[in-house]
């Protein structure tokens, strides 16, 4: 965390706590959709989405992008669709989570915003891979990730294997849906970036 920092890491979770949900950002506009496809489709659609989980999947090449889907009902009994951040997916044999390599990696922080010695170079949503300025890598760690212009994400990472490259590789443990989110949107922006034809496709 920065220095001049108003909130701790610790007093910015006890907030989100007591506010039941994290803090507004600017970086995750919920993009809405208003279906109009007569009551009888819209009833359709609102049992699916009460018993199943609703996703939107779109393929590029060996790429899948699987938005979740939130329906809702204003106060006009109009039917909405609102897009989560997608899951980015590697199609193959097996479908694995696409795993963002950074240019530049980021730091992992202790609850103080001191530096952990831990750096992510590649990231996905179950996992992470990592350099470690100590000679043994930990088993596991309870860390905080900074993203920019948001509210760090605790992250608890359990070490599976060690790559040719004297990287670590973590499996993250679950999230919370809020945090799990944040990190998917970071992700997808990053994905975008590096693939702006995808945007492209889109229009």
């Amino acid at each position: 965390m920065p220095k001049n920092s108003l909130l701790s890491l610790d007093e910015l979770d006890y907030i989100q706590q007591i506010l039941g949900q994290s803090l507004p950002s600017d970086l995750l506009p919920t993009q809405s959709f208003r279906v109009d496809g007569g009551s009888v489709a819209n009833g359709i659609l609102v049992g699916l989405g009460q018993h199943t989980l609703l996703h939107l999947e779109a393929q590029f090449g060996d790429q899948c992008l699987s938005f979740p889907l939130q329906l809702v009902e204003d106060e006009f009994h109009a039917l909405h669709v609102e897009l989560g951040a997608p899951g980015i997916f590697q199609r193959g044999e097996v479908r694995r989570p696409w795993r963002l390599i950074l240019a530049q990696p980021l730091p992992l922080l202790h609850a103080d915003g001191q530096a952990s010695g831990l750096r992510i170079h590649q990231l996905s949503p179950t996992g992470v891979l990592i350099e470690s300025d100590a000679t043994v890598t930990p088993e596991d760690f309870d860390l905080w990730l900074t993203l920019p212009e948001q509210a760090p994400i605790e992250l608890h990472g359990t070490r599976v294997r060690r790559t040719a490259n004297q990287l670590s590789a973590f499996r993250l443990d679950i999230l919370p849906q809020s945090q799990s989110e944040r990190l998917r949107h970071f992700i997808f922006q990053q994905h975008r970036l590096q693939h702006p034809q995808l945007q492209q496709d889109c229009a």
